[in-house]
């Protein structure tokens, strides 16, 4: 048997269907009428796991980044982040939707505050973008939880990603 993870009951590994994850992120604009019927857009083509971006600006960027313009945009990547983060009532029932639908709800936290929230929410897994792939004591305080990581590592070196992986080793978390 190949090595496999589960995220609430689906396991996931090369003996199994591949695992289509709608990626929602910050596209829903703040809106959550719009997240939802992305939700139902993914329902439709057959998606099983919904994922989120959950963005807690305050705790996730200091007051350097309202002055960071992005070469896309004419406000502040802080402005950005704050036009588009759910708050905490409306992402718990954008979670609610994903499940009501039969769909699995993960999301990727960007600070510890977000990490708190979802832990609250107690989704069944966590995704790590691979900006956060070195942010070391957001993994450890992730990595603390126990649930399954998918872990994102784009042009994270071999090195950095493998003081990542370490530390969900540490914890005996599930890693992909």
């Amino acid at each position: 048997m190949n090595p496999f993870i589960e995220i609430a009951g689906r396991k996931i590994g090369p003996d199994f269907p591949p695992l289509v994850i709608a990626e929602i992120g910050i596209n829903h604009e703040g809106s959550l009428e719009v997240a939802k019927q992305m939700v139902d857009a993914a329902k439709r083509a057959g998606v099983e796991v919904v994922k989120h971006q959950t963005h807690i600006v305050e705790d996730e960027m200091s007051s350097a980044a309202k002055k960071v313009i992005p070469g896309n945009a004419t406000v502040s990547i802080y402005e950005i982040m704050e036009r588009c983060a759910l708050n905490e009532a409306d992402e718990l029932e954008l979670k609610n939707y994903v499940e009501s639908k039969g769909m699995i709800f993960i999301s990727t936290p960007f600070s510890r505050a977000a990490a708190e929230r979802l832990k609250k929410f107690d989704i069944p897994a966590y995704k790590i973008g691979s900006g956060e792939c070195n942010n070391y004591p957001l993994l450890e305080h992730i990595a603390s939880f126990g649930k399954p990581v998918i872990l994102s590592t784009g042009m994270n070196t071999i090195e950095s990603i493998t003081k990542a992986v370490a530390i969900f080793d540490k914890h005996n978390v599930p890693i992909a």
